[in-house]
């Protein structure tokens, strides 16, 4: 195993450790050669065609994607606001 493999590796485990801490750009690439992923603060790039990934990167990618998908879903619900009329009711008729 190379260092750049190892050290791929090790970001890979870092990305998959904090995923919050990456932008995730696969969706908004305009260049191909523009990193899938980069570190928010240190600016590390991932690649998930990359040559150095370990075999296991593209079925940890679905997993995690299927998870956070999942929960943007909630998150994109629509919010339902409730106003304190709508559960004041004036009993004054009874």
């Amino acid at each position: 195993m190379s260092s750049s493999s190892r050290s791929t590796e090790a970001l890979w485990q870092a990305f998959f450790a904090n995923p919050l801490d990456w932008w995730d750009n696969r969706k908004d690439k305009k260049n191909p050669r523009y990193p899938d992923f980069k570190h928010k603060s240190t600016g590390e790039a991932l690649w998930v065609e990359g040559r150095n990934n370990p075999n296991w990167v593209v079925s940890q990618l679905a997993v995690l994607d299927s998870r956070m998908g999942s929960l943007q879903d909630k998150q994109r619900k629509p919010v339902s606001y409730m106003y304190a009329d709508d559960f004041m009711t004036s009993d004054a008729s009874d």
